[in-house]
């Protein structure tokens, strides 16, 4: 069968596969997710430009906002539909798919077919489109970056190197904790690979046009006394002295260890036999440009989180493990290559990968298509929440109180304005994680119920609490926020129902005479 035919077919699909995965609402819809949405409401609705992204794991130091702008393309043409954001990182998916297919597609039909079904089935991928969060794009559009940039370095082509630049400074944008070594890896791989590119005017084109992705985050420091290089260098200061290297190392291999049996199917034997069959399979494969540029895109992070005094977590690792399925392509075309146990021992790790790779696809239709996730930060949970609030309330204003283990209420900030409006046709009195709390909303007061609004119907004194499970033992004391808060109202227990994983209790203010 036809190459070209063969990427269509599995592309096509994964697509089919993810949008059956998420069909339903059974996508993920929680804190930092919702955040986004609250915060690209924000942007579009109100016109308001925004020159940084969501927050890192350094306190005070933002990621770049193109992250918010990539969202509110989906945003803006579902008429701020969270499912928009998940087709578009589906999307995302078969573009990265399709470069990644076009990287091992010499490597013959087998590999490209394997190399295909990881990336349908691998756990880590599937989560990559499960729900929306900012260093997903980079997971997904790796290997988009790699093929430009071998490109460039096959050709010399100097429009390969200026996407080259752009996409890595998008994904610096999109999560620093990767983005911050593309720079280091396009130097070391040019130095590697060919100096001679150094001498190319389009080389220096397109490091400045990296820059320029950089310049909203500049304008943002400029703009606030210098918050994000303040914060940055109080980081780095706070943090001398406390490395040690043995202990390093143990953490940051065990963590891409870890996320690289998650991109596996989560079996660590074959996870183990990958590494071990790569040391095996380098001579054959290491003068391979592909593989060179790939495996510098992986070893270059590695080496920098060793020395960074950086938290690094699995989402940060994305762009390495898709590059990870790069090099396992290289290595399962290496071993062929080898004498007749080469040749077996590629016929085994073939076959051992397509079959856990179907084993995840048929676990899905067995004991998953069709059901509700038991997730209560599952979308179609918290909106099954907001349409019992809406239906026992019958067209009368009331409260709606959110209790989550992180605290703030992204969620239903967000829902409650764009579904529980939309639907329903107005919005509570009061909607928030706990009693006259709206200060962790920028803006709120535009996307509120007005005074000529709730004069239109009648008052029910309802006042919904609605719960997710108390995973952090937290919510004894959010409860008690309803009893001893100054000025609290006091309340009558109507009832208590469960919707799903989400209990949600019925009070009834009682009003003073």
């Amino acid at each position: 069968m036809n190459k070209k035919v063969i990427i269509l077919i599995i592309l096509f699909l994964g697509v089919v596969y993810r949008l059956l995965l998420t069909s339903g609402g059974n996508f993920l819809f929680n804190m930092d997710n919702a955040r986004d949405f609250v915060d690209v409401r924000e942007m579009v609705e109100l016109k308001k430009l925004r020159l940084t992204g969501p927050s890192s794991a350094i306190e005070g130091l933002y990621n770049g906002p193109a992250w918010y702008y990539l969202l509110s393309i989906p945003y803006i043409l579902t008429e701020g539909n969270p499912y928009g954001a998940i087709v578009m990182e589906i999307i995302l998916w078969a573009i990265g798919g399709f470069f990644l297919l076009k990287l091992v597609e010499s490597k013959g039909v087998v590999v490209l077919i394997t190399i295909g079904c990881i990336w349908i089935a691998s756990n880590y991928i599937v989560l990559a489109t499960l729900y929306s969060f900012n260093p997903n794009p980079v997971t997904l559009l790796t290997p988009l970056f790699i093929y430009l940039f071998v490109e460039y370095l096959k050709k010399g082509n100097g429009i390969f190197i200026i996407l080259t630049w752009f996409l890595g400074g998008l994904f610096f944008n999109f999560e620093m904790n990767l983005g911050v070594f593309i720079p280091v890896i396009i130097f070391i791989s040019l130095f590697l690979i060919n100096k001679k590119m150094f001498k190319d005017k389009y080389f220096w084109i397109g490091l400045c046009v990296f820059i320029g992705t950089l310049l909203p985050q500049v304008l943002f420091d400029l703009k606030h006394q210098f918050i994000m290089s303040n914060a940055l260098i109080r980081f780095l200061s706070e943090s001398k002295g406390s490395f040690d290297l043995p202990l390093r190392f143990k953490s940051i291999w065990s963590i891409f260890f870890n996320t690289f049996e998650a991109t596996m199917m989560n079996h660590r034997l074959l996870t183990i036999s990958i590494l071990i069959l790569f040391i095996s399979a380098f001579k054959k494969i290491k003068k391979d440009i592909i593989f060179k540029t790939t495996l510098i895109f992986v070893i270059t992070p590695f080496i920098g989180y060793l020395i960074l005094p950086v938290s690094v977590n699995p989402w940060h690792l994305g762009g390495i493990m898709s590059a990870g399925i790069i090099l396992l392509g290289f290595i399962i075309s290496g071993l062929w290559k080898y004498n007749f146990l080469g040749k077996i021992f590629s016929i085994i790790l073939t076959s051992i990968l397509i079959f856990y790779s179907f084993s995840n696809i048929f676990d899905f239709f067995l004991n998953s298509f069709g059901r509700v996730s038991g997730d209560s930060s599952v979308f179609k949970n918290e909106i099954s929440a907001i349409d019992f609030v809406y239906k026992y309330a019958n067209g009368q204003n009331f409260k709606v109180y959110t209790y989550l283990p992180s605290v703030y209420d992204y969620p239903y900030q967000y829902l409650i304005w764009w579904y529980g409006d939309k639907k329903f046709g107005y919005l509570p009195i009061e909607y928030s994680y706990t009693l006259n709390k709206n200060d962790y909303i920028s803006n709120k007061e535009n996307f509120s119920a007005n005074k000529e609004n709730l004069s239109q119907r009648k008052d029910s004194n309802l006042v919904f609490l609605i719960k997710e499970p108390n995973y952090n033992y937290t919510r004894f004391g959010w409860e008690g926020e309803f009893i001893s808060a100054p000025n609290a109202p006091k309340f009558e227990s109507v009832e208590k129902t469960m919707v799903g994983p989400l209990e949600i209790e019925v009070r009834k203010e009682i009003t003073q005479k």
